[in-house]
């Protein structure tokens, strides 16, 4: 057997192969003795079947297995050390006779990266600042936790916002005899804010009301009446002030002034790591927009199908069933677009991570684990056991090389530190929820794509890998794993 090798385009090879006469015509004997140790034919004893009667019946079914068979086999071998993705795909074959078999398969590959500009890229920087009235806003916001429903004022009217005591009567029939309307977002009964807003306790108003869903007149819902409305109370939200008896409340040792320490300590964190990120997208976009990148059809067909999923799984988390999606047309190509750049954009960073030696060590993969494991609530053993079972542990070490060497680029990269109005567009993250034990969210650390998500210059989405956008230990998409080649024509021998 001899094959050759073409380079049809950067992303695909070509292999031609050639089986010998002799070769064939042994394979071809093997299977037909085989098949007549196993049919039954009238007036012939098992193994003593006449070649030409096997022919003539079997002689294209068997042919065709022989020659899948071939095409396997001489795969396998002349590929064992070619990493090729996607299915490989027989472009052409000669009949199979007593002559020489002729074939040729067609793989896609990854693309040899010849590195441009990657050292000294002029990055724009957000300043992570955070106002006195950002973070009073955030303390006021954490003390409603601590809000309590109190009396109002005597002789206050009702205002909006309001919770009021209600008795609802329908003519002289008295459908609640105390119900309590929120004046702010009332649901059950629509229409009945307007009655009340203006009327002091006491008082009663007649006037049209709608019975909506989940009120305790469930059979009648959607009637609207006339309705007769009296105000038995009003009560306000208290929220407390700031002080040190609230903050103590609130989990805060020290007192006020240590909870608006620690609630600005925390928004400067978020807001640095978000700055981070920004810096991240700029140098995904710039070092893509500086590469002439030709992307295998495989990688980005990868991609788009981990962004689905990834979709499917904040669908769940937001009670709808992910097979009840359907995306049009538009949508799919907007989602290809996004899993074309993170392909690019991840074939760069591993050229780059060549080139300069960048590694994951045993030490950050366990790291990882155990980050995984405190965000999941479970421990190390089973996380890495899990992922050692799926086999997704080579796809979280190429995330985690990816993202070392993503903030290697930025850490040398000039960085010009600018508002955030001057800032390059925010990707609009939307990370996986953490909770269920499930596999599309523990997988979804093993995410192949660049930390950096929606970084495609295309409309925003919901997140993950395919795109690129670190979220603190959760990657930009989810399940690494790439669904198993078919029988035909081999088995390969995937890099993914």
């Amino acid at each position: 057997m001899s094959f050759a090798i073409e380079q049809v385009s950067p992303v695909q090879k070509r292999l031609r192969f050639t089986v010998t006469g002799a070769e064939v015509s042994q394979k071809l004997d093997l299977a037909f003795r085989n098949l007549s140790g196993r049919v039954r034919i009238p007036g012939f004893r098992p193994g003593k079947i006449p070649r030409k009667l096997l022919e003539d019946r079997y002689g294209k079914q068997i042919r065709s297995e022989v020659a899948s068979d071939l095409m396997n086999m001489k795969f396998q071998g002349a590929a064992s050390e070619l990493e090729f993705l996607g299915q490989p795909k027989v472009e052409e074959s000669t009949e199979l006779g007593s002559g020489d078999f002729h074939f040729s398969i067609t793989v896609q590959v990854r693309p040899e990266i010849d590195l441009g500009e990657y050292l000294g890229l002029k990055i724009k920087y957000p300043l992570a600042a955070v106002s006195d009235d950002q973070v009073g806003a955030e303390v006021g916001r954490r003390l409603q936790g601590q809000a309590r429903l109190v009396d109002a004022a005597a002789g206050r009217a009702v205002e909006a916002g309001d919770f009021v005591l209600t008795e609802i009567k329908d003519g002289d029939t008295v459908l609640e005899a105390g119900t309590m309307v929120n004046t702010g977002a009332e649901r059950y009964w629509p229409g009945i804010e307007a009655l009340l807003l203006g009327m002091k306790a006491g008082k009663s108003k007649t006037g049209a009301v709608t019975i909506g869903d989940g009120s305790a007149t469930a059979g009648n819902r959607g009637r609207s009446f006339d309705a007769t409305v009296k105000v038995l109370g009003i009560q306000v939200q208290s929220v407390p002030t700031l002080d040190d008896a609230t903050a103590t409340a609130a989990g805060f040792e020290g007192g006020a002034s240590a909870m608006t320490a620690a609630v600005r300590m925390d928004m400067e964190s978020h807001a640095n790591e978000a700055a981070r990120n920004q810096a991240r997208i700029h140098v995904l976009q710039t070092l893509v927009k500086g590469h002439d990148v030709s992307v295998p059809e495989a990688l980005t067909d990868k991609n788009l199908k981990l962004l689905l999923e990834e979709l499917g799984v904040q669908a769940s988390y937001r009670g709808r069933d992910p097979r009840s999606i359907r995306y049009s047309d538009a949508q799919i190509a907007d989602l290809r677009v996004r899993a074309e750049f993170a392909a690019k954009a991840g074939l760069i960073l591993e050229a780059v991570a060549r080139k300069e030696d960048i590694t994951v060590t045993p030490a950050d993969m366990e790291k990882k684990y155990q980050e995984i494991a405190d965000a999941r609530g479970q421990r190390i053993e089973a996380i890495r056991g899990y992922l050692q079972k799926e086999g997704a542990v080579g796809d979280l070490k190429k995330h985690l090389l990816e993202e070392r060497t993503l903030d290697w680029v930025l850490e040398r990269a000039e960085l010009e530190y600018v508002s955030d109005n001057d800032a390059p567009a925010e990707a609009a993250a939307a990370p996986a929820k953490k909770g269920a034990k499930k596999k599309a969210e523990v997988v979804a650390e093993t995410a192949p794509a660049p930390v950096v998500e929606e970084a495609a210059p295309a409309k925003k989405a919901a997140k993950k890998k395919a795109e690129v956008v670190v979220e603190a230990a959760a990657p930009v998409v989810e399940a690494a794993v790439e669904e198993k080649p078919k029988k035909k024509p081999a088995k390969k021998k995937s890099e993914e």
